[in-house]
């Protein structure tokens, strides 16, 4: 289920960073998304 997670939040980013401001949002989701799959497992 993690990679299945991780996989999913890896193609968000790439789809995100199609976006101008996209450089930006990477940098504010990983962190708590990254928490948020540590704390799941």
């Amino acid at each position: 289920v993690g990679g299945l997670l991780i996989c999913a939040i890896a193609l968000d980013l790439l789809s995100i960073k199609r976006l101008p401001i996209g450089n930006l949002l990477p940098g504010i989701f990983i962190v708590p998304a990254l928490m948020w799959i540590f704390g799941m497992a």
